[in-house]
């Protein structure tokens, strides 16, 4: 069995080796002069490998897509590529909100591990190989893989080429085209995991602050595209942190559409209504009658927040709250409520964590990752149209996918 691992991504690395290990004689082309690029700027270069949360609430994380991985996580989960990765003495250390991280906070680590196991299961390398074709027999089965140099008889390949965010490490969408050429619905590609951009003018006094626990809307036209939940951070450009990533796939793809009508909502208290929160707001004021109500509001928020809510809602900064009249209340109620900020463009690729879009979920076999079109296809990793939350979510799925397709690629499919 002569099996052809096109990217030596995190899928492709571990779909290799697990069809090394069953058995197979594989080779794994990469474009890049060394795998592994992308993976090296996961986390900030720490590397979130994975989330410790239950194998059984990940498909919620997937933004409707989940239930598709339901297998493949259950066969190769979070604790399996931490003993994959003990094999080669790289801890994890799982921190407060159950994201893993290499001990040694280096994703070189976590790549190297990966490339000397597939090294180890006899996985043959070929980089600064991209595959230009992919080619099939009579009967309609993959037969063959193209590079610019060579090409080669296989019985089956595996594709992992990634999605097209962070294309300066070579994930260009190369793999759609492939998957396209052989018949493959491919679902339009959309930066997702991308910060926010807004006029950095109105957040100069922001920059570098952060809220916890933040609701965050998109909307446009006064409908909701989505939402999402978490920390914010606000930046030189605009707005960033778990929420804003999270919510960054549901911003429009199209240019025009920006004309000062698409804005990012943020919800300071989300646990509450607006009624609740009124009564809230009352309630503060009320127990703080001699004292500037800046001051108690910090208590909640950082001071520089305090002050651009007082701002936005055209308050004094002095204002003591026994003087905080009625209508005041109601400004200050709709900017802890919906803070508002304009979005000036869609985000870019070049700026994005993972893709959301890709090969069509609905063509591909999730017990076993092959192609419902052509035998002898399987896919894994960002190439398919599945895209997870922050938080080691889409590497595991990579792991997971990867490691499915690997074996079932080596053990065939009965019909042959």
């Amino acid at each position: 069995m002569k099996i052809a691992v096109i990217g030596a991504g995190p899928a492709g690395m571990i779909a290799a080796a697990a069809a090394a290990q069953s058995g197979a004689h594989v080779v794994l082309f990469e474009k890049n002069p060394k795998p592994g690029r992308k993976l090296l700027l996961t986390g900030n270069g720490r590397c979130n490998v994975t989330h410790f949360s239950p194998v059984d609430e990940y498909p919620e994380h997937y933004f409707g897509n989940g239930k598709f991985l339901y297998k493949a996580l259950h066969l190769f989960g979070p604790r399996d590529i931490a003993e994959i990765l003990l094999e080669s003495n790289i801890r994890l250390r799982v921190e407060a909100d159950e994201r893993a991280f290499p001990e040694s906070g280096k994703a070189k680590d976590v790549l190297d591990a990966l490339v000397s196991r597939a090294d180890r299961l006899g996985v043959h390398f070929r980089e600064t190989a991209g595959i230009v074709d992919l080619r099939k027999n009579r009967a309609g089965r993959l037969a063959k893989a193209v590079t610019l140099s060579e090409s080669m008889d296989i019985d089956a390949c595996i594709l992992c080429t990634g999605g097209s965010s962070y294309p300066i490490t070579g994930s260009s969408g190369d793999g759609y085209l492939l998957a396209a050429r052989l018949g493959h619905t491919i679902v339009p590609p959309r930066p997702a995991l991308a910060p926010v951009n807004t006029d950095p003018t109105e957040i100069a006094s922001l920059q570098g602050v952060s809220i916890q626990s933040t609701g965050v809307r998109i909307i446009q036209e006064g409908k909701c595209l989505g939402r999402s939940r978490g920390d914010v951070l606000f930046t030189h450009f605009g707005l960033s942190g778990p929420a804003v990533l999270n919510v960054s796939r549901y911003l429009p793809s199209n240019e025009s559409d920006y004309d000062g009508i698409v804005c990012i909502e943020l919800d300071l208290w989300p646990d509450i209504p607006e009624d609740e929160a009124r009564a809230r707001l009352m309630e503060v004021i009320a127990d703080n009658q001699n004292s500037k109500l800046s001051g108690v509001l910090k208590a909640f928020w950082p001071e520089a927040i305090v002050e651009f809510l007082f701002g936005k809602a055209a308050i004094p900064g002095d204002v003591y709250c026994r003087d905080f009249n009625k209508e005041q209340r109601k400004h200050l109620l709709r900017a802890i409520k919906q803070l508002s900020f304009r979005v000036r463009r869609a985000p870019l690729f070049s700026d994005a964590m993972v893709t959301t879009g890709g090969v069509s979920l609905k063509e591909i076999d999730p017990r076993t990752m092959q192609s419902k079109i052509v035998p002898g296809l399987y896919f894994a990793g960002e190439v398919l149209d599945i895209d997870g939350d922050t938080g080691g979510y889409n590497l595991q799925a990579a792991f997971s996918t990867g490691y499915l397709a690997g074996i079932s690629a080596a053990a065939g499919d009965a019909d042959r």
